[in-house]
C-alpha cells in the first residue's frame, strides 16, 4: 500500500536511496551525504518534501522551497518545486499527482519551470497559468569551455579531453559596457557571507523574484568542491543600486558558472546592462570559461544579448494560486528556484573523467 509521508528522519536512508537514482549518482557516498546534508538538512525554514512509500521504501517524491516574490508590487512567498520524481514501475499509480495534491494542500502559490515531459503534461491538463516563457543563455567565453559543455551533452566520459586544449583560446568574451550615468563614480563590491544590503524591488507590476539574507548565508555553506557562490554590490557613490549573485562551478575540464539573479534597484536599460557585464566580467576573472544565464524578461534579454550571450533553449513557465490571488501577467524569474542551480551535470562529469583516467592507468 502506498502511503505520502513527510521526509523526517525516519524516512532519511530510504529517501537517499532514492535521491542517488534521481541524481544518477557517481560520486562517492561521502560526496553525496555532504551535498545532502546541507541541500536537505541545512537549509532555512519554510521547504517541504513529501514522500510517496511502498511500505518503508520510498518511490516516488516531491521537494519545494518557500522563497519571497514581489507580485504587482506587494511581497508574497511563493512555494517552488525541486526534485519532483517517481521510479518508472510506479508512474501509473499517479503519484506525481498526488504529491502535487499535498504541495497545493500548504497554501502558497507555486511556482514551477521547465520538468520532464511528463510533469509537463500533466500540469498543462491540470489547467495550470501558463506565463510567459524563460529564456535559457550561454556564454562561451573559451574555445575550451565551449568544447567541453559540448562533450558533456554528447558524449559525457570524454568531457575531459578539452583540458587539452590551451585555455586562452577565446570564443566569446563578454562586451564590457559603460557605467550607467557618465561623470557618477560607480563601482561593483563582491558581497561577504556575513554581510547584508538593502534593495527595492524597481518593478510595479508582474512577478519578480527577490534574494533575500537566509538563502544567501545558506549558499555560502554548501560545499566548496560543489560550487562556490558570487554576490556583487553595484554602488554608485554610497548608494547601491544592484546586486547580482552567481556561482562558480568546477567542472572536468575547468571552471563552468551561472548567473543565478540580477536584481537593479530601478528600471534601467544602461544600468540592467552593465550589471550583466560586470557580473560576466568578475566570473571571467575568477577563471570561468562558460556561463549560463536564465532570463523571462524582455529587458533582461536585451540586456545579456547586448554582453554578447547566445540563446540556448526554452522552458515553460506554470503557475497556480488559490481564486483569491489572481496570476502574474509576466514574471521575473531566473536560476534562483527551487533546485534549478544545482551543478549535478559537472559533478557527474568530473566523476566520469575520473574514471577514465583510472582506465587509462590502468591500461
Amino acid at each position: 500500500m502506498i502511503t505520502l509521508r513527510r521526509l523526517d528522519t525516519d524516512t532519511c536512508p530510504s529517501f537517499d536511496r532514492l535521491l542517488a537514482i534521481l541524481w544518477e549518482q557517481n560520486w562517492p557516498d561521502s560526496v553525496q551525504q555532504g551535498i545532502v546534508r546541507w541541500r536537505y538538512r541545512e537549509r532555512p525554514s519554510g521547504h517541504l518534501t513529501w514522500l510517496a512509500c511502498d511500505g518503508d521504501e520510498c518511490v516516488a517524491m516531491m521537494d519545494s522551497r518557500v522563497s519571497p516574490h514581489a507580485l504587482d508590487g506587494h511581497t508574497v512567498m511563493v512555494r517552488e518545486t525541486a526534485d519532483w520524481f517517481c521510479l518508472p514501475e510506479y508512474r501509473q499509480q499517479l503519484l506525481g499527482l498526488r504529491l502535487l495534491r499535498q504541495m497545493q494542500a500548504s497554501g502558497e502559490p507555486i511556482l514551477v519551470i521547465g520538468g520532464s515531459d511528463a510533469n509537463r503534461s500533466l500540469l498543462s491538463r491540470l489547467h495550470w497559468k501558463l506565463l510567459p516563457p524563460v529564456c535559457n543563455y550561454i556564454l562561451p567565453v573559451t574555445l575550451r569551455g565551449l568544447a567541453a559543455n559540448l562533450l558533456r551533452q554528447t558524449v559525457p566520459p570524454h568531457e575531459a579531453r578539452a583540458r587539452l586544449m590551451w585555455r586562452r583560446l577565446p570564443c566569446r568574451p563578454p562586451r564590457r559596457l559603460p557605467p550607467p550615468s557618465a561623470g557618477a563614480a560607480c563601482e561593483v563590491v563582491p558581497l561577504q557571507p556575513d554581510e547584508w544590503f538593502d534593495l527595492e524591488n524597481p518593478r510595479s507590476s508582474g512577478l519578480t523574484a527577490l534574494l533575500e539574507r537566509a538563502h544567501w548565508q545558506w549558499l555560502n555553506a554548501m560545499p566548496p568542491d560543489f560550487a562556490r557562490p558570487l554576490a556583487l554590490l553595484f554602488r554608485q557613490g554610497t548608494r547601491i543600486i544592484g546586486v547580482s549573485l552567481s556561482q562558480l562551478e568546477p567542472a572536468a575540464a575547468g571552471l563552468d558558472a551561472r548567473i543565478l539573479h540580477v536584481q537593479p534597484a530601478r528600471e534601467d536599460a544602461g544600468l540592467l546592462a552593465w550589471m550583466f557585464a560586470e557580473t560576466a566580467a568578475a566570473l571571467v576573472a575568477r577563471g570561468a570559461e562558460f556561463i549560463r544565464c536564465r532570463v523571462s524578461t524582455p529587458e533582461k534579454t536585451a540586456a545579456i544579448e547586448a554582453v554578447g550571450f547566445k540563446f540556448s533553449q526554452m522552458a515553460p513557465c506554470f503557475w497556480w494560486s488559490k481564486p483569491s490571488l489572481a496570476a502574474p501577467a509576466a514574471a521575473d524569474v531566473g536560476y534562483l528556484r527551487g533546485d534549478d542551480a544545482l551543478p549535478l551535470l559537472a559533478l557527474r562529469g568530473r566523476r566520469l573523467a575520473a574514471g577514465e583516467l583510472r582506465q587509462q592507468r590502468v591500461g
